[in-house]
């Protein structure tokens, strides 16, 4: 690839976000291309590229791929171009719900899991993004939040009609959307477009069935694979519980564990068999102590039994009669020695 064109593939971050202002440093004063394939990402990503093409001022963004979300709207670029047979999808920003899914304002409010700076953190988002979309398109800011709500997949020439882009170029793509970026759209939770190239990809399995003759004639092999369904699994209450989760996600009898819960799950054990170990040392300590009593003690198996071998031996002691104490009956005279008058009774002493 010639040193001034930079492909971006995969999900906009603080890496690409180095690796565009490395590009465009090396390539100062320079007109340079952007080739991007990506399934979008961090907003502030995204805007801090989009601010990097505008500082450069000489950027060609070049969409050659189904791209979405953040990686719609780098409009710091001077000129952006499209294949005919990509699409870009916009939508309304999102926040993570637990962890096995996002949604957008109008989600949150509508399940009631977010408070009301949360939603209103979004709202501010959509419409700063719906304000980009406008200031470089052909509609208003309203026109384009509404567009984001529906989060439709749009073709080139409606990102044209809106004004999201410049150029069509009528030429296949050189680079095609593969199996990865499938999966990078569904782990965000972007819909697959039902048309275009996406939905042309298929599974190694399927090639292999075309190429022995196991294929009919609307591209599809005989036995399609029904895609399994998820369910969240609830009954395992002490494992989601320490988790923080309301369940686990259950695919043909199999849940999947990050490497996070795994990590949680091994360190409650290890605290677990510390407990364990800890009270067979203090039961050891008991015995030990209880077998000094006397032999008889030591051979009893048990701390219950030894206690109570112990408690009969003592049992068996028999109880004497509290002697009674010499005290002189009647009263005592305290002061008898001293009792005599000094005066009346000189000559007596």
């Amino acid at each position: 690839m010639a040193n001034n064109v930079l492909r971006l593939n995969g999900e906009i971050s603080g890496y690409q976000v180095w690796r565009v202002n490395q590009f465009l440093g090396e390539n100062k004063g320079k007109p340079v291309t952007v080739r991007l394939a990506s399934p979008g990402g961090d907003v502030a990503a995204a805007v801090q590229i989009s601010h990097a093409f505008a500082d450069h001022g000489d950027v060609t963004l070049i969409h050659d791929s189904f791209n979405a979300s953040a990686a719609t709207w780098l409009f710091g670029a001077k000129n952006i171009k499209m294949y005919n047979d990509c699409m870009l999808y916009v939508h309304c920003s999102s926040k993570e719900v637990f962890y096995w899914q996002s949604m957008n304002a109008d989600r949150l409010k509508q399940m009631g899991v977010a408070n009301a700076e949360d939603i209103k953190h979004l709202e501010n988002i959509d419409r700063i993004i719906a304000g980009k979309y406008a200031s470089r398109g052909k509609r208003s800011t309203d026109d384009m939040l509404a567009v984001m709500k529906a989060h439709p997949w749009l073709t080139a020439q409606e990102c044209k009609d809106y004004g999201l882009i410049d150029e069509i170029i009528n030429e296949k793509a050189p680079a095609k959307a593969a199996n990865e970026m499938i999966s990078a759209f569904r782990n965000c939770a972007i819909p697959i477009p039902e048309d275009g190239g996406l939905s042309d990809e298929r599974s190694f399995f399927q090639k292999l069935g075309e190429m022995l003759g196991l294929s009919r004639g609307d591209n599809s092999t005989v036995n399609q694979i029904t895609p399994p369904t998820t369910t969240m699994n609830k009954k395992f209450i002490n494992v989601n519980t320490l988790l923080k989760v309301e369940g686990l996600d259950e695919q043909d009898s199999k849940v999947v564990l990050t490497t996070n819960q795994i990590q949680t799950i091994e360190d409650r054990l290890v605290e677990l068999q510390g407990k364990v170990e800890n009270h067979g040392n203090i039961e050891k300590q008991v015995t030990d102590q209880l077998d000094k009593f006397s032999e008889e003690v030591k051979n009893t198996e048990g701390i219950d039994a030894k206690i109570s071998k112990i408690k009969d031996v003592f049992d068996k002691i028999p109880v004497t009669a509290t002697p009674k104490s010499a005290v002189p009956e009647g009263p005592v005279d305290e002061f008898a020695d001293i009792r005599k008058d000094p005066i009346n009774n000189f000559y007596n002493e």
